[in-house]
């Protein structure tokens, strides 16, 4: 089973939501195997979102349409607020800021000599509780996305994280395992394999998503990461339809 729920079909304001602009990833999706595809635009283009478009082209593809989206967390933002208006088949949450500090853009990468990385990990980690603590998401994703230009803690993380994931476990959510890191200087996945055997010790459900922002990207990887996730003993994913959560064995 292939599904990829981290779909950014207007990418960072290159795209829009018209026929001509979708058709190409829902084309890839299927040339990838795909039976499941989630546009999950980022919050910022809220208002840009046509639901009924994407929708309406259900009837042209055997992949099973979704549309999500991606919520920047910060802490007492009222996600509910933001989307009660708006009929998303999924939410994920995801921490890309600390205190202004957009660690996953490229013109910030200075910022980094500025930070103690165990402090930079435990400032992130702080804002990714905030995030499952505020009941507003299905998914939590690229768990572990402070390491994206290779920023690595001096000390072990395992403890914090396993503290997370039990908080996890306890609000139902469910962790991405999202594919782009490995074409970032971090060079692999998130969360990297570590942090996904303490999901699969806990029971903790999983997700798949490329996080693509054009079509060739759509589903990269996922099928040698299904092989992966099952050998690590997952047995299956989750997609979304209507904030309520459907399991696919792998």
């Amino acid at each position: 089973m292939l599904a990829d729920l981290h779909v950014h079909g207007m990418a960072h304001g290159e795209f829009n939501h018209s026929k001509e602009a979708i058709r190409p990833f829902i084309e890839y999706a299927e040339s990838r195997g795909l039976e499941v595809l989630g546009f999950a635009e980022h919050d910022w283009f809220l208002e840009e979102i046509k639901f009924e478009l994407i929708r309406s082209l259900q009837v042209e593809t055997p992949v099973s349409l979704r549309v999500g989206l991606e919520v920047d967390h910060r802490p007492g933002l009222d996600c509910a607020g933001l989307t009660k208006e708006y009929p998303f088949d999924y939410l994920i949450g995801s921490v890309h800021e600390i205190d202004g500090f957009l660690f996953d853009h490229p013109d910030y990468i200075e910022v980094y000599e500025q930070w103690d990385s165990d402090l930079l990990y435990a400032a992130y980690f702080e804002r990714l509780e905030d995030l499952i603590e505020s009941d507003c998401y299905d998914i939590v994703g690229h768990f572990d996305l402070i390491k994206v230009f290779g920023c690595r803690p001096k000390k072990s993380i395992l403890p914090a994280v396993t503290d997370l994931l039990q908080l996890i476990k306890q609000k139902h959510l469910v962790v991405e395992v999202n594919t782009s890191g490995r074409y970032k200087p971090a060079g692999e996945k998130y969360p990297s394999d570590d942090i996904l055997l303490l999901c699969r010790s806990l029971d903790i459900p999983i997700t798949l998503g490329s996080d693509a922002h054009m079509p060739r990207h759509v589903g990269r990887d996922l099928a040698d990461q299904v092989e992966a996730l099952t050998r690590m003993g997952f047995r299956e994913i989750v997609t979304f339809k209507g904030r309520k959560p459907e399991f696919h064995s792998l």
